[in-house]
């Protein structure tokens, strides 16, 4: 039997002009929907983030129940102090770790020498281990800093053959910070205006301001560069683990006013990674995304311990 092509309807392809709407349709949709999507993710790492500073601040407090004093932001003087006081460089990050749920990290540190003590071989044995160790809950997810520190020279005063791992957070000290001189210098390290500076402790009825209004950690970026050093376990002025509100809120590293001291060019600034601000924790635990045009004094009065400062809770 024969069938004329009349029986059958015909198919019509797409074009090619066809074929390139459809794709660039898809194009803009795609284009449309990833500063969306790349919102959302930012917005799950900060609150992440947030998270881990939460728990942060509650070890802190964990830690004062125990001890009735809340951890010293680095556990021994400098180099600078005279023969025979306790010279060690430990942070107080390390000493919250039982509070973290991290009491195997804590376990590995020998604290008879260090960690970052001033013996030539406090880190060949388990410090060196210690040390390399980088807990999640110190690293913020948007902090795109290497995860160990690039060099841990400072001053040739610490020098290792292992690797020292980076954080995403440091300890509040206060307003001395990178722009004081003179006599005030000292003061960044032993005399300063927040909760955490060398070797000394607070008590929670030292925090007069009121512990919802005194932030005790905050964020910062390029962690595993020597400007703007952060190396979790140590704690030095204006790098490691220790912080001022001297600067303004997300002042790069190498910018504002520095310290110019060991060649370097460091401005103990808080900043991240976080568009438009960063996550501080405060002291009753509460978090806060403070946003990097806040007003200074407003940004350092949080930052104080003792202040007396009067200011507005929407400032």
């Amino acid at each position: 039997m024969y069938f004329s092509r009349e029986c059958f309807p015909s198919r019509r392809a797409f074009t090619l002009v066809e074929l390139l709407v459809v794709i660039a349709i898809i194009g803009v949709l795609v284009a449309l929907l990833l500063p969306a999507v790349q919102a959302a993710r930012e917005a799950a790492r900060r609150m992440e983030c947030a998270s881990n500073l939460k728990q942060i601040a509650l070890a802190v407090n964990g830690y004062e129940g125990a001890y009735k004093v809340f951890p010293p932001g680095r556990v021994g003087y400098d180099g600078s102090a005279s023969p025979g006081v306790h010279k060690v460089g430990t942070s107080g990050l390390v000493m919250i770790l039982p509070y973290l749920e991290q009491q195997a990290v804590y376990d590995r540190f020998d604290f008879t020498d260090g960690p970052w003590s001033y013996s030539d071989d406090w880190y060949e044995g388990t410090n060196g281990d210690a040390i390399a160790q980088r807990p999640k809950v110190y690293v913020c997810p948007s902090d795109d800093s290497e995860p160990f520190s690039l060099d841990t020279v400072v001053g040739g005063t610490y020098e290792i053959d292992g690797k020292a791992a980076t954080g995403s957070y440091a300890l509040v000290e206060g307003t001395h910070g990178a722009g004081v001189k003179g006599t005030l210098y000292d003061a960044i390290k032993y005399d300063n205006t927040g909760v955490f500076y060398y070797i000394e402790t607070m008590k929670v009825s030292d925090v007069t301001d009121g512990l919802n209004h005194t932030m005790l950690v905050g964020e910062v970026v390029e962690a595993h560069t020597l400007n703007s050093s952060n190396i979790w376990s140590r704690g030095l002025r204006e790098m490691d683990t220790l912080r001022s509100t001297s600067n303004p809120l997300n002042t790069w590293p190498g910018e504002g006013v520095v310290i110019t001291r060991y060649g370097l060019r460091v401005n103990g600034a808080f900043a991240s990674r976080h568009p438009g601000g960063a996550n501080f924790a405060f002291g009753d635990g509460h978090v806060e995304f403070l946003e990097e045009n806040i007003a200074l004094d407003v940004y350092r009065a949080l930052s104080t311990r003792d202040g007396n400062e009067v200011f507005d809770d929407e400032q």
